[in-house]
């Protein structure tokens, strides 16, 4: 994708703020909207998301899914 500079950094400051989570670009607009797996990876992403934190605490499930398309949007 080509964002401007500084604009992943402010998507992770507010997921993290908002204890929400990043949604894969490649998977926006498909049947399975996905966390994404940078997000899920980054040390403040993991730990701040509810969903991963309820994902590893086995209330959820994690899915791994194959984005429907490639690319980003």
């Amino acid at each position: 994708m080509s964002l401007e500079p500084g604009r992943v950094a402010n998507m992770v400051k507010k997921a993290v703020a908002d204890e929400g989570h990043i949604v894969c670009h490649k998977t926006l607009g498909t049947q399975a909207p996905a966390i994404c797996a940078g997000y899920a990876a980054h040390p403040r992403g993991r730990t701040a998301s509810l969903a991963l934190r309820l994902a590893r605490a086995r209330v959820l499930r994690i899915v791994f899914v194959k984005p429907d398309r490639e690319g980003g949007s």
